[in-house]
């Protein structure tokens, strides 16, 4: 907690993706609503490769995700391959 600022509650919560890389930080987006694998495939779409573009990293950088459902599902994993992208896997165990 050293590096935040203690603030008010509103008694709400919101969802934010970003990304970051030796380059830079990329896209900071709020999730609006439920998403599920095929609205997180078009999100990536939007944002993922827009930040690498910014980033000016080109296909030079590996995508890193937990297996979260909707990362692990095989509309996302489908989009991912279709982009030749460099994906981080996290082993299949349980994780402790």
């Amino acid at each position: 907690m050293a590096n935040t600022i203690p603030t008010g509650n509103c008694g709400g919560s919101i969802m934010l993706w970003g990304c970051f890389s030796a380059a830079g930080t990329g896209r900071l987006v709020r999730i609006k609503g439920k998403m599920n694998d095929a609205k997180y495939s078009e999100f990536l779409d939007e944002n993922l490769l827009q930040s690498a573009q910014d980033l000016r990293l080109g296909q030079r950088f590996t995508f890193h995700q937990d297996n979260e459902p909707k990362h692990t599902a095989k509309t996302t994993r489908e989009w991912l391959q279709g982009k030749f992208l460099n994906v981080l896997e996290w082993p299949r165990q349980n994780r402790t």
